[in-house]
């Protein structure tokens, strides 16, 4: 049985880029979690039978297979990347000494998002926590990118090692610095190190699956300036009992709902796009 956590009202695979070979029941998958000590209440699981397939599906995930080599970029979008290591240098950190930059770029971030999909409530010491229990955990990286000019940090990348899987964790950056290419900055930094390994086809690295909740360019910035692809898969959901039925049902009303501004509808739009999408 594959390994299952508790995310956002879900179940969700550990390494969701490793396929399930069966069919699960949602019973099956909330009494292994319940064994194992966890089994918070969720509304569905979600998980993949088939992982890069090979032909296009409705659902996938942004994944860097291959080496990266800047040289081979045209010249208009290498410049773009060497741009910002103009204006920004990017290193690996240890979050314990700064979280309190951290959390300033982590703040300033949200003023990017829609208004829908911005946190309630910011607080520094949920934050604090969420990062001492990625410490904690072990099989982290974390990177920042500075402002040459005054050595202002004006972004950060966790990375979570999983094996054969890097998973591109998260990535904030301060709006306002974006001008200098501070994504940039910090792609180009961890790519270089994990270069050799991506090489040899040691590793892939994935920023996840296609995104619901929060829509950006991300995913297609990655394809486009640093050599991501889609690896197309195949999704399913199990359903607590009744919330498959109440889908069905809401299912009409979908458009409605993705046009409100309240969270609460605006996650039920959401469980109804990933409804949509699995096979």
């Amino acid at each position: 049985m594959p390994e299952f956590v508790y995310y956002n009202h879900a179940y969700i695979l550990k390494n969701p880029e490793v396929p399930v070979k069966e069919n699960l029941t949602f019973k099956k998958i909330k009494n292994t979690l319940q064994t194992n000590g966890g089994g918070q209440q969720s509304l569905f699981a979600s998980y993949i039978t088939d992982f890069d397939v090979g032909k296009e599906t409705s659902w996938w995930f942004t994944v860097k297979t291959d080496a990266y080599d800047l040289s081979l970029l045209p010249s208009k979008k290498r410049y773009e990347i060497t741009k910002a290591n103009k204006f920004c240098y990017a290193k690996s950190i240890n979050p314990a000494d700064e979280l309190d930059a951290m959390f300033e770029v982590y703040k300033a971030s949200f003023d990017g998002y829609d208004e829908k999909e911005r946190p309630k409530d910011v607080n520094k010491e949920s934050f604090e926590s969420y990062i001492q229990s990625l410490l904690l955990s072990g099989n982290h990286e974390f990177y920042a990118c500075y402002l040459k000019e005054n050595d202002q940090m004006a972004g950060w990348t966790i990375l979570e090692i999983r094996g054969k899987v890097i998973g591109l964790m998260q990535q904030k950056t301060i709006p306002y610095f974006e001008k200098y290419n501070t994504n940039a900055s910090l792609i180009d930094f961890f790519l270089t190190k994990w270069n050799d390994r991506l090489s040899a086809g040691d590793v892939i690295i994935s920023n996840g699956s296609r995104n619901i909740r929060h829509i950006t360019n991300f995913n297609a910035y990655l394809e486009k300036y640093f050599g991501f692809r889609k690896a197309y898969s195949n999704l399913k959901i199990a359903y607590r009992f009744p919330i498959g039925i109440i889908v069905k049902l809401l299912m009409p009303f979908k458009w409605i709902l993705g046009k409100c501004s309240n969270p609460f509808l605006y996650n039920v739009y959401c469980m109804l796009k990933m409804q949509e999408f699995s096979s």
